[in-house]
């Protein structure tokens, strides 16, 4: 931007991002009048000093150096700011150092607690710290649309197979004292902005660290210089609370108001320094940009308590153990944080938020009870900032007690940015979007890595960008001096690896990859005749299969944006599981269409919004690219009688990639046989627990809330308007469920009264509405114990008693008890069958024919797989029974028939067939859940779960779609029944 006219510029906050800009401006620009407003009574924001009995300390900024600070240390020049030495030592100690305390000043400060030196975890410790600093840096390396760069700190450690030691007595203590973060707000970090700071801070060597450095006569030096250079342009006890726009010729201008309404002044322009909540309040105040709005409100900052004491208890129990900076938490706690996901109770994939619920975040700011419960942080300073006393004294921030009143200080409190993901992709946008858009600027420590250099930068680069002079030590083409390029800079240390580093990799990856991707891309090539896939990869290349017919739901090209080509390697390996397993790993995404239009609008109407995210991509792609799977897998082709068949008929059979995909699936079948039995004797318990404990309040995120029913829903059937023909669905998704439910019931016949017993009660929602609809005095059988909680908790609210019991059992040892035979008029078993697995189909018919009336009847929901496709299914393993639901099995519709007969004297009455309502049904689910993200997230969930969740919802939704599976209403009864009345219809 060229040096303009005069300006009138405002300045928010007086903060070093402020102060930063203030000088800038005021020093280098003289076309430029600056007026800054302060809301405290002191410049310096977090550069604060404070008098303890005549020694001055500073207690929050506190420390810099000159190779990841330049822009500040260059600033500090000019303006003559005087600078000493000092250290950064870092100290662990939990459980008042029982369990482990150690110093990383000296071997004797590493096994300050000397009994370490015998403890196997410790060891493991280092271990993985030395792990960390050599692969942790390969994540800068990804392209910046890979899934895999936005993965949080907690699903990094789980992923890379970190152990628990490692996050406990290091990593995660570390980071809560560096960003002074609760855990909760540690494990959810942004890895990447973590190892990017360690990168950058140099933390990730041995050898070559910076020399820290800390302000000699505390940072009120800097602040006082600033004062007296600023004069009256500074104004201090300013709060700016609101501001008013007005535009003349085009131009707009602002005029900003302190308390009590009182004006300011007006300007031409205003840099927003001040925290993003303050900033937020400002923009609302004059009904400012809605979408500006919410990117400061993603932006987010915590308050934390800060102690300057004297009080020892709150340091390492033991001297040889004190540091610079000191982390003291309970062990107990951080192993609450699931970091190891070896011990796997969730499905695949889910472990990270597994049996989580929600929380009330509000609460206190210290005590054990805290926000930083699980660890604080106490500064030494005397040893940070070579304080001439005798007396100790220290910082801590939200301590798990308070020093006591005698060593008490001063207790102050101080706001912290927060990052998150959504925080990375909410400053990138308004970065983008809104920055210098009508004249206003947005700059702090949180555009960075939220410490003193970040927010200097960022005030000087929205300082250069207004007066269009570059800073003193920069030039035209860099105006600021730019944070190094990290990801450039671990290109080129690859490059000199070792010989034996580059061996290991070509045999182990690159040979495996450039296999598999000739077979897989040969196999694509006669697998794909019709519609359009395209392969795009990290270089740019595209490689496109198919006719460009219709093919799945649509015409438009579905595309495959492939991050990692070890992709090929684990489809080549698992096929349609390798699929799946490499979606949930990040290593691909499918790419929205840019017009929406182009859209089937059954599978993306107009106005559903866009769920595509960097995290899982489109969604409604996914559907896509399955749906055109399954278009090629059955194209029409020659018919043999007495044969079924599974497979690409266009593919050739013997091509290399499928044969090595038989032997993956052959192993995963094995696993799946030997692990994920649904026998009585455990099996089933476990494979439940897996799925439906995941947590109530993760399944209330898209469930409808007034029935909470996890099975297909029945919509309105319409006619379709022309030019479409068949029938269309509408209606909610509430409305659909309590349809179904009286479908149900109604294809039961329930009379008042009866004695019914629901299969797989799931939430209670059927139960629910058969005792409130028809009186019945219903019996809930189910192995979910969670299910059974929330269940009893809406019986009890609806105040149902009495006429409600449920129970956690396996149905065959509830068929054998003597008091239940004979005893239910009605069983009920909605989309339970599919948890009993093929081999104990018999037992199902055979328990439910234990506890039916002889008049009794029993009612079905089932999702069932295609006759000719039944036995090959039998033989293999698919994304739903080895991870979603372990041990599953849909079975056909011949096979429950036959069971029946085997196991029982019932017959089937009647079927329904209500699969394209539950390829609804999904679609809503899967809306309902993305929208719903910031929830599942702070329930605990991470990326690799927000993809296996969507591949779910998007798998099963294709299958019913494409008519690949079915759900169908059942009706069973013994011959001669008399308590079902014939089906009739009255016709015009």
């Amino acid at each position: 931007r060229a040096v303009g006219p005069e300006r009138k510029v405002a300045i928010v906050g007086g903060g070093v991002s402020g102060l930063s800009a203030a000088w800038h401006l005021h020093t280098n620009a003289p076309h430029v009048t600056v007026a800054l407003f302060e809301a405290e009574d002191r410049l310096g924001g977090h550069a604060y000093t404070t008098d303890v009995d005549g020694v001055d300390v500073d207690i929050g900024f506190m420390v810099f150096n000159e190779s990841n600070y330049p822009n500040m240390t260059r600033w500090f020049e000019k303006i003559s700011v005087p600078e000493e030495n000092t250290d950064m030592s870092l100290s662990v100690s939990l459980d008042g150092g029982k369990t482990v305390e150690w110093n990383s000043d000296s071997l004797n400060g590493i096994f300050a607690r000397r009994n370490q030196a015998f403890n196997p975890s410790f060891y493991a410790m280092i271990k993985d710290m030395l792990r960390f600093n050599k692969e942790a840096s390969d994540l800068l390396l990804l392209t910046e649309d890979d899934p895999r760069k936005l993965v949080t700190t907690g699903q990094y450690l789980r992923n890379n197979g970190y152990s628990e030691a490692f996050g406990k007595y290091y990593l995660l203590p570390m980071m809560a004292a560096l960003w002074s973060a609760s855990m909760e707000d540690v494990l959810q970090f942004p890895a990447v902005q973590l190892i990017g700071f360690m990168c950058n801070h140099k933390m990730l060597q041995i050898m070559d660290r910076p020399q820290w450095k800390t302000v000699a006569d505390r940072s009120k030096t800097y602040t006082l210089k600033m004062q007296e250079i600023l004069g009256k342009s500074a104004q201090t006890s300013t709060p700016i609370v609101s501001m008013t726009k007005t535009d003349v010729g085009g131009e707009p201008s602002y005029e900003l108001f302190t308390t009590d309404s009182k004006s300011v002044g007006v300007f031409d322009e205003v840099i927003f320094a001040c925290h993003t909540p303050t900033s937020k309040q400002i923009v609302e105040s004059m009904n400012g940009d809605s979408g500006l709005v919410d990117l400061l409100s993603k932006i987010e900052y915590a308050d934390n308590v800060v102690y300057v004491h004297s009080d020892p208890k709150l340091m390492p129990a033991r001297r040889r153990a004190w540091a610079s900076w000191n982390c003291l938490g309970n062990s107990e706690l951080l192993s609450s944080y699931k970091i190891d996901s070896s011990k796997q109770e969730a499905f695949e994939g889910a472990e990270s938020g597994f049996g989580n619920k929600a929380t009330d975040e509000s609460g206190e700011l210290e005590g054990e009870k805290g926000r930083m419960k699980a660890v604080y942080v106490t500064y030494w300073l005397n040893r940070l900032q070579n304080l001439k006393t005798d007396k100790e004294i220290f910082v801590s921030l939200n301590p798990h007690q308070k020093p006591s009143e005698e060593a008490t200080h001063k207790r102050v409190i101080m706001a912290h940015p927060q990052f998150t993901p959504a925080t990375l992709a909410a400053r990138k946008e308004l970065e983008e979007e809104y920055q210098g858009k009508d004249g206003l600027w947005f700059c702090g420590a949180w555009g960075g890595y939220g410490f003193h250099e970040d927010g200097c930068r960022s005030g000087f680069q929205a300082a250069t960008a207004v007066s269009g002079v570059p800073l003193p030590w920069g030039d035209e083409k860099e105006m600021v001096m730019a944070p190094p390029n990290l990801a450039l800079v671990k290109a080129n240390e690859s490059n000199v690896t070792g010989i034996f580093s580059k061996l290991y990799k070509k045999l182990t990856y690159d040979l495996p990859v450039v296999v598999c991707k000739k077979f897989m891309l040969y196999f694509l090539e006669k697998a794909v005749k019709r519609g359009t896939l395209r392969v795009k990869m990290n270089d740019g290349t595209v490689h496109s299969f198919g006719d460009g017919s219709q093919c799945g739901c649509d015409n438009s090209p579905v595309t495959m944006r492939v991050f990692d080509e070890w992709t090929f390697v684990k489809i080549a390996w698992e096929y349609d599981l390798g699929l799946a397993r490499s979606y949930m790993a990040g290593h691909f995404t499918v790419e929205s269409l840019k017009d929406p239009t182009h859209y089937n609008a059954v599978l993306r109407p107009l106005k559903e919004r866009d769920e595509t995210t960097t995290a899982i991509g489109d969604p409604v792609g996914l559907t896509r690219l399955l749906l055109l799977m399954v278009g090629n897998r059955d194209a029409p082709g020659k018919h043999v009688p007495g044969t079924s068949k599974k497979g690409y008929s266009m593919a050739n059979p013997l091509n290399a990639g499928l044969l090595i995909s038989k032997i993956g699936m052959v192993l995963n079948f094995i696993r799946y046989r030997l692990t994920m039995d649904n026998s009585e004797r455990g099996g089933s318990l476990k494979n439940i627990h897996a799925h439906y404990d995941l947590s109530n309040d993760l399944f209330r995120t898209f469930l409808d809330p007034e029935t909470l029913m996890y099975s297909s829903a029945i919509y309105d059937a319409v006619k379709a308007p022309a030019p479409q023909q068949g029938l269309v669905l509408r209606g909610t998704l509430e409305e659909a469920q309590w349809r179904k439910l009286d479908t149900l019931l109604d294809r039961a016949q329930v009379q008042p009264g009866q004695t019914v017993l629901d299969i797989g009660f799931g939430w209670g929602g059927l139960s629910l509405h058969a005792a409130k609809k028809y009186g019945c005095k219903v019996t809930g059988i189910t192995l979910s114990v969670e299910q059974k909680a929330l269940a009893e908790e809406r019986v009890a609210k609806e105040g149902l008693g009495h006429l409600i019991n449920f129970e956690v059992i396996d149905y065959r040892t509830f068929a054998r008890r003597p008091d239940n035979l004979g005893k239910f008029d009605r069983v009920l078993s909605c989309e339970m069958i599919e948890a009993v697995g093929h081999d104990h189909l018999t037992e199902f018919y055979w328990a439910v024919e234990q506890v039916l009336k002889p008049d009794g009847v029993l009612v079905m929901e089932a999702i069932t797989t295609p006759e000719e496709r039944y036995e090959p299914y039998l033989r293999t393993t698919d994304f739903i029974n080895t991870i979603i639901f372990p041990g599953s099995c849909c079975p056909s519709l011949h096979a429950l028939v036959d069971a029946a007969y085997k196991g029982s004297n019932l017959s089937l009455e009647h079927i329904d067939n209500i699969g394209l309502h539950y390829a609804q049904t999904l679609a809503d689910w899967r809306r309902r859940f993305n929208a719903k993200e910031d929830f599942v997230r702070k329930l605990g969930f991470d990326d690799v779960f927000f993809r296996a969740w969507n591949y779910y919802l998007s798998y099963c939704e294709a299958g019913f779609y494409a008519r690949n599976v079915n759900c169908l209403i059942l009706v069973f009864a013994r011959q001669g029944c008399t308590a079902l009345t014939p089906l009739h219809e009255t016709r015009a």
